[in-house]
């Protein structure tokens, strides 16, 4: 019966030190964002601007925020042009081009894709922008929030470890 016991937590030992080690790997790696992220949050800063207005406007008619489905089909590592941009979620009638031509003044080309995710809580509406890129061969995500749930704000990190 022993020797069961000992099987079974050398198994479990096994299968964690397979599951955990990637993960340590990958967290070790986010202490050093690739130069890239500081030139994609250039870009990310000048538009969040231009989206709180949009988002605000269309608060006030709509009593709800805008929400966009990702602007690329995959995430993109070099600046590639928008396939989603006439993609709308089944509840909207309008897609991301609405807010890409008349607010966002975009390049044509991103090397990273975005999506606008929006809440309704106990606190107050809110939105999520998150931003998706490759590095490297390595997936980054950022999420900047805009309303009462700050929790939803997070810096770059590698998308695979979640």
């Amino acid at each position: 019966m022993k020797k069961k016991y000992v099987n079974l937590t050398l198994f479990f030992l096994a299968l964690a030190a397979v599951v955990f080690t990637p993960l340590t790997a990958h967290a070790a790696q986010v202490d050093q964002y690739p130069a890239e992220l500081e030139y994609y949050d250039a870009q990310i800063d000048l538009m969040l601007p231009r989206l709180a207005q949009f988002q605000d406007q269309y608060h006030a008619v709509n009593g709800r925020y805008y929400q966009a489905l990702e602007s690329h089909t995959a995430a993109p590592e070099v600046p590639t042009v928008p396939d989603g941009i006439h993609n709308s979620p089944t509840d909207q009638p309008e897609d991301l081009a609405l807010f890409w031509e008349t607010f966002a003044e975009l390049p044509e080309v991103l090397a990273w894709s975005f999506r606008i995710d929006t809440y309704s809580g106990p606190d107050g509406d809110g939105y999520v922008l998150t931003v998706t890129t490759i590095v490297d061969g390595i997936e980054w995500q950022r999420a900047i929030n805009h309303g009462p749930d700050t929790w939803r704000d997070a810096d770059w990190y590698l998308a695979d470890q979640f």
